[in-house]
């Protein structure tokens, strides 16, 4: 498993990448997972681990949209770059 180091001094790995850029091409956690074979359960928390890990909010989650916050973008660019 290949594990980066961001600015923060946090590890990320390239799984938790490719969910974070997943979701915010397919706007949705279900579509998403199932784009990245893993269950929604699994991508959610991978996110969500990240999220705390950074100690940001990546996406805002509604019943009908998922949209990405300002730092949320910024990290979608970052790792689309690494990707």
């Amino acid at each position: 498993m290949m594990v980066i180091i961001n600015h923060w001094g946090n590890e990320m790995t390239l799984n938790e990448l490719k969910f974070v850029v997943a979701v915010a091409q397919e706007r949705s956690f279900r579509r998403a997972a199932e784009k990245c074979f893993v269950t929604q359960p699994a991508l959610s928390l991978g996110i969500k681990k990240l999220e705390e890990e950074l100690e940001v909010i990546i996406f805002e989650r509604s019943r009908s949209e998922v949209t990405p916050t300002e730092i949320g973008a910024q990290l979608i660019e970052q790792a689309n770059i690494v990707l």
